[in-house]
């Protein structure tokens, strides 16, 4: 057999194991997720109401069985999740929860929206009552028992948010339904009027067509302040139709305890005086009838997910999930408006981001499930403290390394130059890591380990780790071994469920629920990052062996397999990631096949991506509608005519604001100055560094990941600055190691063909 047919061979198995690695990576993401018809049973009897009960400000820490009894036994028969309470700002305040419940999409209030919900006979401070008020707005009541007043200046807020949401979208669609809206709430404290339980179920034009606000709701109680009237507020629950209605029953108990700050044993009183609420309104419902039980707020010590519970007729028990979320015992605000659409038998408007609530079956007691869920958010609020301070520490220990790296560059530093660089070496190998370290740590139950030992655990790791690859030979090695562990996680990871990206202290956090499911933005710079390191070793290994294409298509599987895990629907689901590392890729190879980069090239790669991107959307349509994940949705809704422009810039402006949000910007900061200083003090060396053969793909494939990655991804600067935590540490490492071109006054011999990332091609090969 001749070289040239031997090299077409080669190609061709080459190909076919590319092929084989695409379709091995594809196959799990054309299963159904953990969503699907095959793990999760549908809600479907038509209930006679439905009844959502809110508790306001009451915390995972409240529900145990001895406090709240009812609660545990409606669990027992009935799903229970953690309910995601985030809407747009830091916190969010009742108004806003109330409607983003009512719109099915994340909403905000302006201050005083919680002040409108009125009876339509009561009166204000003007003399007028509010059903003259509504008139004089303009706002026919219509025979309606309660109006909401100002419902312009809320929808007039939520219109520079750029999210689609319709104010009074679930109270519309019930009324085009037939069926009737409710509300019983008196939430009116110590502080003033809250009647903002309304907005969860008011039509559009503030209406609501049964029930009462008054204070009649509202008892004395201990510590000089409110409790709830059980007694009244199951006669006001027992006067409402009993089919056809939608009723929204607020106890405002705990909510008034942690306004006032009361002590923990007033906290435990209000909350028993909540479950009493509970079993007075559940002795007026009759066995048809659907129950949510919801804490639309957390409590005021820390942002979380709340307690949720739904119960009634069709509900397996188990644990609540949604396609919006894709994991089992987890649901968002925005689920609770397409949930009673979808039990009522009405159609979801394709512009409420909420998706209706299944339940994945469990055998286990409603009172283990609770448990099960409040250890789970206990470890939240451990995970969510633990990445506020990394998320500080890491640009400190960055920016720190980085003026090493500078002194250990420009200095004389004479017979302790070897000892000193390779100090510095050793930091920056280290850094590379401990990103991919708060993944794995995070398999691990660390709540109970504390802060300083979890920081102590995830450096030491870091550090050991680091000396590991340091003492690779040649040094060219040590960046392809760094690089190796921080792709091969996320990629094993996401293949085998995704387990460590959700919950962990870079990951995909349920209180800020950006995503529950898929890959993360932090965790994609960091893979796509290693990715192109990767993909250029790959190129080197195979191209000291064999010429031309088999080196190709080496770096093309490292990039495809890349690619498929981060984007496929049922993998990684990443839009944002599809459109910044197939770009990438298709001009990295560019390069390495030896041609020049011009603007037909990029325009082409463009194409490529979006290409790629509406087959990972066709894909995802055609997984079943509850599998579906928010690419799928997306994409839908632009079928459906929906505005996708929205999306588009509420993410560009979600990104322009990380760099004066997110710490992490000092990273990327430093990266430019690091860059900028050696350029001026150590510019031969750098020149050095750069010329060697490899130099120019991947210093053009990081450039371009890191200025699409900071673009098309709504965490912005937090991309790029997870990409330099990668690629800095390897520069600095090849430019300080021991033959390296701050070691040599001229381009170094470099190590053996094949054998590093860097080193010089054979004789002949570009």
């Amino acid at each position: 057999m001749t070289g040239a047919a031997a090299r077409a061979g080669l190609s061709r198995r080459a190909a076919a194991l590319v092929a084989l690695a695409a379709f091995a990576t594809l196959a799990p993401a054309m299963a159904p997720s953990s969503a699907s018809a095959r793990t999760s049973a549908p809600i479907e009897a038509v209930p006679s109401r439905v009844v959502l009960i809110s508790v306001p400000s009451l915390g995972w820490d409240d529900v145990t069985p001895a406090a709240m009894p009812t609660l545990a036994r409606l669990a027992d028969r009935g799903a229970v999740g953690a309910l995601s309470v985030k809407t747009i700002g830091r916190r969010t305040a009742a108004a806003e929860a109330y409607a983003t419940i009512g719109a099915g999409s994340r909403a905000t209030a302006p201050p005083g929206a919680g002040s409108s919900g009125r009876a339509v006979d009561e009166a204000l401070p003007s003399g007028r009552t509010a059903g003259a008020q509504a008139i004089a707005d303009g706002r026919d009541p219509g025979g309606a028992a309660v109006v909401v007043l100002g419902t312009d200046a809320v929808i007039a807020a939520n219109a520079d948010q750029h999210r689609g949401t319709r104010l009074g979208a679930l109270g519309q669609a019930l009324r085009q339904h037939g069926w009737d809206t409710a509300v019983v709430a008196n939430h009116d404290g110590p502080d003033g009027v809250d009647r903002s339980a309304a907005l969860a179920v008011a039509t559009r034009a503030g209406r609501i067509d049964h029930g009462s606000v008054a204070p009649t709701l509202v008892a004395a109680g201990s510590g000089n302040l409110p409790r709830t009237d059980a007694g009244e507020l199951a006669r006001a629950v027992a006067v409402l139709p009993e089919r056809h209605t939608v009723a929204v029953v607020e106890v405002g108990d705990v909510a008034w305890v942690d306004a006032a700050d009361g002590s923990s044993a007033t906290r435990r009183e209000a909350v028993e005086a909540a479950d009493a609420a509970i079993t007075a309104v559940e002795a007026e419902l009759g066995p048809d009838d659907l129950v949510l039980v919801v804490s639309p707020t957390a409590p005021e010590a820390q942002e979380q997910p709340t307690p949720f519970v739904l119960a009634g007729p069709g509900v397996a028990p188990g644990l609540a999930l949604s396609a919006t979320t894709r994991k089992a015992g987890y649901v968002t605000l925005s689920d609770l408006a397409a949930t009673i659409l979808d039990r009522v038998g009405a159609s979801v408007p394709t512009w409420m981001d909420g998706t209706p609530i299944t339940v994945s079956a469990r055998s286990t007691s409603g009172a283990d499930r609770l448990a099960d869920r409040r250890a789970a958010i206990a470890e939240t609020r451990f995970v969510d403290r633990s990445a506020g301070i990394f998320l500080v520490t890491l640009p400190i220990v960055f920016a720190s390394w980085a003026l090493l790296a500078l002194l250990a560059a420009v200095l004389p530093l004479g017979r302790s130059a070897p000892a000193a660089r390779g100090f510095v070496r050793w930091i920056g190998l280290g850094i590379a890591v401990v990103p991919t370290l708060t993944f794995l740590v995070g398999a691990l139950t660390v709540g109970r380990w504390g802060q300083p030992r979890w920081s102590a655990v995830v450096w030491s790791l870091a550090a050991l780790l680091g000396a590991g690859a340091w003492l690779l030979r040649p040094p060219d090695r040590a960046p392809v071994a760094v690089a190796a562990l921080v792709g091969a996680v996320p990629v094993v990871d996401l293949l085998t469920g995704g387990r460590l990206q959700f919950d962990t202290a870079l990951g995909n956090s349920p209180t800020v629920a950006g995503r529950f499911a898929g890959i993360g933005n932090l965790a994609f710079g960091l893979l796509a990052a290693a990715t192109v390191v990767l993909a250029v070793a790959a190129w080197r290994a195979v191209e000291g062996r064999w010429e031309g294409r088999p080196a190709l298509l080496a770096a093309g599987a490292v990039f495809a397999v890349a690619i498929v895990v981060d984007g496929a629907p049922g993998i990684g689901a990443d839009v944002g990631g599809v459109l910044t590392l197939g770009p990438v890729a298709a001009i990295t190879l560019w390069v390495l096949a030896g041609r020049r980069v011009s603007w037909g090239c990029l325009l082409g790669a463009g194409v490529a991506a979006l290409a790629m991107l509406g087959g990972l959307s066709a894909l995802d349509l055609a997984r079943p509608e509850a599998s579906q994940t928010h690419l799928g949705r997306l994409a839908r809704r632009a079928i459906d005519g929906g505005v996708v422009t929205d999306v588009l810039v509420r993410k560009a402006d979600a990104a322009l604001g990380s760099f004066v949000r997110s710490s992490l910007v000092w990273i990327v900061i430093c990266t430019v100055l690091l860059g900028g200083l050696l350029w001026a003090f150590a510019r031969p060396a750098v020149q050095r560094l750069t010329a060697r053969p490899l130099a120019r793909p991947l210093l053009l494939g990081a450039g371009l990941l890191a200025v699409l990655g900071g673009v098309l991804n709504d965490s912005g600067v937090m991309v790029p600055a997870m990409m330099a935590t990668v690629f800095v540490p390897a520069a600095v490492h090849l430019l300080l190691a021991p033959d390296g071109p701050i070691a040599t006054p001229g381009p170094p011999p470099g190590p053996p063909p094949g054998s590093g990332l860097v080193s010089d091609p054979a004789p002949g090969r570009p």
